[in-house]
């Protein structure tokens, strides 16, 4: 629901408000630069990927980093043994969880300008649904391996190996973007990563 405002407000009131307008900006720019859709697309592509914002960053920032802005994302596995028919034919069921941490993600906000926070936000939401893309990609590497009766071990080197594999789509995406400074090649990413995201 949405009011217009008829009288003219208060000073007292403009400073309730204009968080409330920063707040309501920063969501439609991050929304639209994410809409980046042909007109027939239906649903939210991104359901079960959180949405972040300024809030999400608490972690501390590094010393003599580089970087404006870095989030990290936590990869974790389980697996179940589904059938053995030998010890040279092992079925395995991975699960990977995805995570995005808040605690270790951080954003130096003494070295961002007002009107660049939003482009930098919208940058970094591309990476947590690059990360989930990356570990569906991940998941179903290790769902379609052969196992043996070493299956601990062949899963953990398997991961190492598809992880890095797949991980390079990051580096890709941050050399592209000029870590999302570059805007044209920031919106043809979020295109990109829409269509990667459909297939989740």
């Amino acid at each position: 629901m949405c009011e217009f405002i008829r009288n003219r407000p208060s000073l007292a009131d403009m400073e309730l408000f204009l968080p409330f307008i920063s707040c309501l900006k920063r969501s439609v720019f991050i929304l639209l630069l994410f809409a980046q859709v042909d007109s027939y697309a239906q649903g939210n592509t991104y359901k079960g990927i959180p949405i972040i914002d300024i809030n999400f960053f608490k972690g501390p920032v590094p010393a003599n980093t580089s970087f404006a802005s870095m989030t990290y994302i936590d990869y974790s596995y389980g697996f179940n043994i589904e059938s053995t028919r030998s010890f040279r034919d092992v079925k395995v069921k991975v699960t990977l969880n995805i995570s995005p941490n808040s605690s270790r993600s951080y954003l130096d906000r003494s070295r961002i300008k007002d009107e660049n926070l939003d482009q930098l936000i919208a940058h970094e939401q591309g990476h947590i649904v690059i990360g989930f893309v990356i570990g569906k990609q991940v998941q179903d590497a290790l769902n379609a391996s052969h196992y043996t009766k070493n299956y601990k071990e062949e899963i953990k080197t398997n991961y190492n190996k598809f992880y890095k594999e797949f991980e390079k789509l990051q580096y890709q995406y941050d050399e592209e973007t000029s870590h999302g400074s570059d805007k044209e090649a920031q919106i043809k990413w979020n295109r990109k990563i829409q269509l990667l995201a459909e297939k989740l």
